[in-house]
Parts: C-alpha cells; sequence; structure tokens
C-alpha cells in the first residue's frame, strides 16, 4: 500500500510538474508569431522546437547537470530582450530577417560562452558581482518587463510594429482578468493544500469559457516539415543586436545563481558545490547553441521552480522527471502538440502574469539582505528608474543613435541591470552609512 501511495503522489506532482513547464513555455511562441509575422504553421513548428528542446534541457539537467528539480526553459529575460528588440528595430526599418539572423548568432555566441564559463569554472567569480542590490533591480524590472508582455496577450495587441489603429478585444480582456481574479482569490482565500492547484484550474476554466464564449478560434489545420531559423535569417548582421544578446547571455547567468542558491534549503542545507554550477551551465550552454537555429528562446533554471516545490513539499527527482517526460511526450507528437496550442493567448497571458506577480516577492527578499539607507539608496533608486524610463521610450526616439548601441540602449530591463551590476561593483556604498 505504501509503494502504491507513494505512486500515486509521485505521479501526480509529477503532472504539476509537467503543467508547470506547459505554461511557462507554451506562451511563448505566440507572442513570437506577433512579433515576426509569422505564419500559423510556422508557429506550429515553432510551438513544437519549443516543446522538445524545454524537455530535453529538464530531463539533461535532471541527470546531468545541476540534478535538481528545476525547471530549465526559455528564460524571461531572453523573452522580454528579444521582443522589445524586435519592437524596436522594426519600427525603426531593419528587416524582420536581418533582426532574426542577428538573433541566431548573438544566441548561439551567447551559449558557447555559457559552456566556455560552465568548463572553466568562472561562475563563482561572475556571481559575486551579482550582489543583492543587483538583484533587487534584475527581479523588479523583469517583473515589470513580463507583465506588460502579458498584459499586452490579454489585450490582444500585437507584439510587433503595425501600422493604423488596432482593434482591442474588449471582452476577451474582461474574460482574462476574471481568470487573474479567480486564481488570486483562491490561493489567498483557500488552504495551500488546495490553493496550489489554482493555476491549473483557472487555466482549465478560463479555457473552457473562452472556448464556449468565442469558439475554438485558435484552430491549426495546416502544419509544415521542420525547417532551420524560422524566425528568420539574413547575411545582413546587426552588430548591436548580435552585442546585446551576448550581454543577454552574460546577464541571465543570474537566473542559475539564483535558483540552485534558493533550492539549497530542499536539499540538505548545504551549499551546492562549484561543480554542480559547472555542469548546469555546460547543459543551459549547449542547449541554448543547439536551440539558436531553432528558433528556441535560450535556456536558464527558472528562479520560480522554488515556488512550485514549496507548494507541492516534493524535491524529488522522480516527480520532475515523471512531469518532463510527459511534456516531451506532447511534442513528438502533433496532435497532441496542436490540441494543447489551441489554448488561446489571452487566457495563457493572464494565467502566467498571475505566476510571475510574485517576482515584486522575490525583489522584496533581496532588500532585506542589503543595507539600505537615505544617502546609499542611489545604488538601487538610479538603475531601476533608468531602467523604467527605457522600457517607455518609443523605438522611433532612438533613430538616431548610432546601430551598434540602439539594440542595447531600447532595452530598459538590460540597460538597469548592467547600470546597478557597475554601480554596485564601482562604488563602496557599504561604507556609506
Amino acid at each position: 500500500m505504501e509503494a502504491v501511495r507513494l505512486s500515486r503522489d509521485t505521479w501526480l506532482s509529477g503532472f504539476q510538474w509537467f503543467f508547470f513547464i506547459f505554461c511557462n513555455t507554451v506562451v511563448i511562441p505566440p507572442t513570437l508569431q506577433s512579433a515576426f509575422h509569422l505564419s500559423s504553421a510556422t508557429t506550429f513548428v515553432l510551438t513544437q522546437y519549443s516543446f522538445l528542446t524545454t524537455a530535453l534541457a529538464c530531463l539533461l539537467q535532471a541527470f546531468f547537470g545541476h540534478r535538481r528539480a528545476l525547471m530549465e526553459g526559455p528564460g524571461g529575460l531572453w523573452w522580454g530582450t528579444i521582443l522589445t528588440l524586435t519592437l524596436a528595430e522594426s519600427a525603426q526599418g531593419t528587416s524582420l530577417a536581418s533582426i532574426g539572423g542577428s538573433l541566431a548568432l548573438g544566441i548561439a555566441l551567447a551559449g558557447v560562452l555559457t559552456m566556455v564559463i560552465g568548463f572553466s569554472g568562472l561562475g563563482p567569480w561572475l556571481a559575486r558581482l551579482f550582489r543583492p542590490a543587483v538583484m533587487i533591480v534584475f527581479m523588479f524590472l523583469l517583473g515589470a518587463q513580463l507583465t506588460t508582455i502579458f498584459f499586452k496577450g490579454m489585450l490582444g495587441l500585437p507584439f510587433g510594429a503595425v501600422n493604423g489603429p488596432v482593434d482591442l478585444n474588449g471582452a476577451a480582456f474582461s474574460l482574462a482578468v476574471a481568470v487573474v481574479i479567480f486564481i488570486v482569490t483562491f490561493i489567498v482565500i483557500l488552504p495551500q493544500r488546495i490553493g496550489k492547484f489554482a493555476v491549473l484550474l483557472g487555466t482549465i476554466l478560463g479555457w473552457g469559457i473562452y472556448v464556449c464564449w468565442f469558439g475554438n478560434t485558435h484552430v491549426i489545420t495546416q502544419t509544415q516539415s521542420w525547417q532551420w531559423f524560422p524566425l528568420g535569417h539574413s547575411l545582413d548582421i546587426k552588430p548591436g543586436i548580435v552585442i546585446t544578446a551576448v550581454l543577454t547571455g552574460l546577464v541571465n547567468i543570474s537566473n542559475t545563481f539564483g535558483a540552485i542558491r534558493g533550492s539549497d534549503t530542499f536539499y540538505g542545507n548545504s551549499p551546492a558545490m562549484p561543480a554542480l554550477y559547472r555542469r548546469s551551465f555546460v547543459v543551459s550552454g549547449a542547449m541554448t547553441l543547439i536551440g539558436a537555429p531553432l528558433g528556441v528562446i535560450p535556456f536558464s533554471p527558472f528562479v520560480s521552480s522554488i515556488g512550485l516545490i514549496t507548494q507541492t513539499q516534493d524535491a524529488t527527482r522522480r516527480a520532475f522527471v515523471v512531469g518532463s517526460l510527459l511534456f516531451l511526450l506532447i511534442g513528438l507528437f502533433p496532435p497532441l502538440t496542436r490540441f494543447f496550442c489551441a489554448i488561446p493567448l489571452t487566457i495563457s497571458s493572464a494565467v502566467m502574469l498571475v505566476a510571475y506577480l510574485p517576482l515584486l516577492w522575490s525583489s522584496l527578499l533581496f532588500v532585506n539582505l542589503t543595507e539600505l539607507n537615505a544617502r546609499n539608496i542611489y545604488r538601487i533608486a538610479i538603475p531601476l528608474f533608468c531602467g523604467v524610463f527605457l522600457m517607455g521610450v518609443p523605438g522611433a526616439y532612438l533613430q538616431q543613435l548610432p546601430l551598434l548601441v540602439r539594440p542595447l540602449l531600447s532595452n530598459g530591463l538590460l540597460m538597469g541591470v548592467l547600470l546597478a551590476v557597475a554601480l554596485e561593483n564601482l562604488f563602496p556604498w557599504d561604507r556609506v552609512k
């Protein structure tokens, strides 16, 4: 009986992991479809690529990388950077093929660089650059950028450059808001043992109501064979985009430290050994390199995995592997992929909005690790407010800037984090009392 009970618990936790991995992945291809004006068939191929590579990345990390129950998936920093950069550059006349080709090259270089960091053991040295004050800025700006993306999805706004007026789907947005309210209320009011299923129930309920209300408007009836560079490719490489991608890869390594450090408490309270970080970087870098010609958003361990482990109280690799294998199964069979692709972007964006709102809490946790006062608050205020300002600057305003720096300055998240790293490591803020 005990063996049966453990098996049932493992399957339940595994399904929860599957749903967590699925929700964090399925919302991305539709936004890339909007930004790069992809056909429905190409988006389907891109979704299959995302499912298969994400499942493979999770399994490789579980068996050969950090060997912990931490989702390895498309990084939020990368996702936000690619969408922001694409919108800014396309609005200023850069062809989508040139953007796609430049991103593929930059992502490949970032993957190689991440592998070099892993093999060389430079990770612990780089970790010292990302002090708690830097992580405050990173978590806050990442949350601000991602929630902006999710609100766009809920409103039905395009993610790329557009000409002419844009129609808002008020009815669909109202349903999305109702889903957000339902999930948050479910989490806040009900006991944790029930509230941990709020996201699952909210997605199923919202999806069902959407289909009953609007019909199944997102049906893929035609598919095409697999293809290279679905986001486009061109020999017209833009150095500024390549440099921005490489810098994004460097900043993205902070996710690895945040996820592994945060999960130490579930694995004997002992700090992870340097070899664990090295293996994790090698796997992340290799999967990023493999995904570059496939148009897949680059990978990193998800800090938000810690929240799921806290809810389920199951940090075993068995459940995580079960969830990863289920997700791999979805990607291997086109009918299953087609079925799960049918979830409306409006609903998936609402679900992910709730899932990422706790990034504010993560940011505040790092505040407790930073000694702040009225004199040294500038270490956070300057990069934070500069990042927020740059997030709201229309791409057309940057048209007169050199092509080499324009992609970087159009990204408020990346500029804010780089400014925070520079300020934190160049000034002795802790001595300012």
